[in-house]
């Protein structure tokens, strides 16, 4: 359906342009852990060229992730009217991820991929060739920060969220693909923060979880250009030809 005037309840679905078959699903998103800013990384004409694999570890055996913005909006009425104004505020960002602990680096672990230790007391390496550190600034200081006093954990187990490791900020990646595995969209969360962090089991159950909550500064959209804008039947016939049927039509 294209329009109202031609609204065909028996015959058409709602939404001209969804092909059959072509959906979006938990098995086709990936959400892979970084450095706090994906500007730093890029090459200066935008997303052009970058290697996503290089610069963000793949997070495993995820269970559940949830994104949610929620943007302040002041309301104001005036004497004389019963009608109001809105006035747009502050947009801040939340994400919730949820992780079995199965074999290998834990979850607040993975979520430092990037980052390294060569001195001081808590010592580690990177999960993922980089070179983040230096580009990125993460210390603010002239020189990258690679030295922490407090030991996050030790090894594939980090687990103490007061640990100075946890000062510094980190990235998420997510890609979104459909079943006909076309890249949908992608975007980088930068600056996140993980504010809280629990370990869940019971007498009963056969497996630990992880879950993990983090606030970020802003979203970064990233330019993929897979799937192109599918306004309606005539953009679809683009793709599959003349011979546009189902939902498609």
């Amino acid at each position: 359906m294209a329009s109202i005037s031609n609204w065909d309840f028996f015959n058409r679905n709602v939404q001209s342009g969804l092909l059959e078959g072509r959906f979006m699903n938990a098995a086709f998103t990936l959400v892979a852990a970084g450095p706090p800013r994906l500007s730093a990384i890029l090459s200066p004409g935008g997303s052009e060229g970058i290697n996503l694999g290089d610069i963000a570890y793949p997070v495993g055996v995820l269970q559940s992730m949830n994104i949610g913005q929620n943007s302040q909006i002041m309301r104001l009425w005036e004497i004389g009217s019963e009608r109001s104004y809105f006035i747009r505020g502050r947009t801040v960002g939340q994400v919730g991820l949820g992780r079995v602990m199965y074999h290998g680096p834990s979850l607040l672990r993975v979520l430092y991929a990037y980052l390294k230790s060569e001195t001081g007391t808590a010592k580690f390496d990177q999960l993922y060739v980089n070179d983040a550190n230096a580009k990125l600034n993460t210390s603010g200081t002239a020189e990258s920060k690679e030295k922490f006093k407090l030991p996050p954990g030790y090894q594939n187990l980090w687990i103490d969220l007061a640990s100075d490791v946890f000062s510094q900020p980190i990235g998420l990646l997510f890609m979104l693909r459909d079943s006909n595995e076309d890249t949908v969209g992608a975007f980088y969360l930068e600056y996140c923060m993980i504010t809280n962090h629990g370990l869940t089991t019971d007498a009963g159950g056969t497996i630990l979880t992880e879950n993990a909550a983090l606030l970020y500064e802003r979203i970064v959209p990233i330019d993929v250009q897979a799937v192109a804008l599918i306004k309606n039947s005539t953009d679809v016939e683009a793709i599959v030809g003349a011979n546009v049927i189902g939902s498609a039509a």
